[in-house]
């Protein structure tokens, strides 16, 4: 599966030969195809990070390669989803983390909707990593060390989440060049 979204990203940016793009598109390709990601961890991340840059063709290319690879479509939506709702939460708790030193602070609990938090159908281990890899992106502190802390619980490796933080800081990285 990974194989088939090099080749596709090969093409989106074959057009940009300058030495940083180069460099973007072999940290894509080894992170995709040579880490500690499973194919459909890199797959999924992709997607979900594709979709908060507005990558629209990375993500239309990681939709259909996970549809194909068995997935349902519920799944590969709500790893596109999951963009939508950490950008919620990572907005809200940028702004919690600016102001909760403040002494008169005193803003109490969120009281946001976060329903689809409790039981993903992806699975809590996998919607965690998007919601890690998408935190990053969108620079949220507390959701990323929260999200880290979840994914050490639940017993993944330091190795892999390291790897979710480099391939979404590529696809932040991908997304200039498409500008």
């Amino acid at each position: 599966m990974t194989e088939r979204l090099i080749e596709w990203f090969e093409k989106i940016f074959a057009e940009n030969e300058s030495t940083i793009a180069r460099d973007l598109k072999l940290n894509f390709k080894k992170l995709v195809g040579e880490s500690s990601l499973t194919e459909q961890e890199a797959l999924l991340t992709t997607l979900a990070t594709a979709t908060a840059v507005n990558l629209e063709q990375l993500r239309e290319v990681s939709r259909v390669i996970l549809i194909e690879g068995g997935l349902t479509a519920v799944e590969v939506h709500e790893a596109e989803e999951s963009a939508a709702i950490m950008r919620m939460l990572n907005v809200y708790y940028r702004f919690r983390h600016f102001v909760d030193h403040e002494e008169d602070a005193g803003y109490g609990p969120a009281k946001l909707r976060m329903q689809s938090l409790g039981n993903p159908v992806l699975g809590k281990e996998r919607f965690e990593m998007l919601s890690f890899a998408v935190s990053a992106i969108n620079g949220c502190e507390k959701c990323v060390v929260s999200h880290q802390k979840a994914l050490i619980a639940l017993g993944v490796e330091k190795e892999k989440i390291h790897d979710l933080a480099r391939l979404a800081s590529v696809v932040a990285g991908l997304k200039i060049l498409t500008t």
